[in-house]
């Protein structure tokens, strides 16, 4: 089961749009998809020919802890035609962040709800609200990858570092990075404009751009006025064609991540065990090499990067000297090492060192070359 979320906080990017494509497309490739309406408005829900005016049960039913509305996401589910099913919403979802905001593991709701799910489903397609809050949040903790889709648009690239930042505290706080992936749409290619963006996006998300650009097309919006997926409405349009192109690459990029046990395993990982899988990488031919951090107030610091899976791990919290400077000297193999250091639950990159690159996260990683 691989789990694609669809995220992007700027409103009118073409996130349902591309959730509704995309599950098209896969269910049309004999997968049985899952499509997740997670935005209160029910926008994925009404363009695939639910109305959420009308829907008893929703996707709140299936998250909520109230014992009078709780029920399995099984009981939920309607199926849209074969081989792809609906987890509706409605406008009862907007008040799952204030319900739950005491709750102990909320951020990780949908995930567990996916765990315990019997149905058996090839792909699951998330689509969020526009908006960086609680659901969102959910939908990147239970997601193998994110697709952000950036619209060719002046603004287009404003405020992505805070969904960036988002992904990045999930990965330090319960240990789990989903594959980025952004997706340029609304695009023009008659215009200088539209070209100038998509190079734009591709220089800040790299090689985690898709290269199918999603074209301008009035198909798309006619599909999802008549709640059809743009595959089944005009199978020979613009729209369709790149949908299709983009279904291809995700399908692609989804064999290579290895997903047989992800909701199999623990919330959070025994740190001895990851603490003795990170000490066996060492050798006689490592090379040792001392990070240094100054930050007299700081209460913790750890060295997270390449060499321990960027995880926050005991033998890698730096020792606090007397001068305010914080230390660790770190066994190391000859090679190029991408690096942080984590202060008191903060990323930071190293104010000493001027080699540095962009991460997929729109963050800047240190860089430290190891020679033989």
């Amino acid at each position: 089961m691989k789990v694609i979320t669809i995220a992007n906080q700027k409103g009118g990017c073409g996130k349902t749009t591309t959730a509704i494509s995309l599950a098209g497309w896969l269910c049309s490739q004999k997968n049985k998809v899952l499509l997740i309406d997670l935005d209160p408005q029910g926008h994925a829900s009404y363009g695939v020919g639910a109305d959420p005016v009308k829907i008893e049960k929703s996707i709140y039913n299936a998250l909520t802890s109230a014992a009078d509305k709780k029920t399995a996401i099984e009981n939920i589910i309607l199926n849209i035609w074969e081989n792809l099913d609906l987890a509706p919403s409605n406008i009862l979802l907007s008040t799952l962040e204030q319900e739950l905001r005491d709750v102990d593991g909320a951020v990780s709701r949908l995930y567990d709800t996916f765990n315990s799910m019997s149905r058996d489903y090839d792909f699951i397609i998330i689509d969020c609200p526009p908006s960086l809050g609680f659901l969102t949040f959910n939908a990147l903790r239970a997601a193998h990858m994110v697709v952000i889709p950036v619209e060719t648009s002046r603004y287009s690239l404003v405020g992505i570092s805070k969904l960036m930042n988002m992904i990045e505290l999930i990965a330090l706080k319960l240990r789990h990075t989903p594959k980025i992936k952004a997706l340029v749409t609304i695009y023009d290619k008659r215009t200088n404009f539209s070209q100038r963006i998509q190079e734009e996006t591709k220089e800040y998300f790299k090689d985690n751009l898709l290269k199918t650009p999603i074209r301008i097309n009035v198909a798309l919006k006619e599909a999802a006025s008549a709640g059809i997926p743009i595959d089944r409405f005009n199978k020979y349009s613009n729209g369709a064609k790149d949908y299709g192109e983009v279904a291809d690459e995700i399908l692609k990029e989804s064999r290579k991540i290895h997903l047989e046990n992800f909701y199999k395993e623990k919330q959070a990982e025994k740190p001895a065990a990851r603490e003795e899988i990170v000490t066996k990488t060492t050798s006689k031919m490592s090379d040792e090499h001392i990070f240094t951090f100054n930050s007299p107030g700081a209460k913790e610091v750890y060295i997270v990067g390449d060499f321990n899976n960027w995880s926050v791990l005991a033998p890698y919290k730096l020792n606090r000297l007397e001068n305010g400077r914080w230390q660790k000297n770190v066994d190391l193999k000859p090679g190029k090492y991408r690096y942080k250091f984590v202060v008191d639950g903060q990323w930071v990159h190293d104010p000493f060192n001027k080699n540095t690159e962009t991460n997929p996260f729109g963050g800047i990683d240190s860089v430290l070359t190891i020679t033989a």
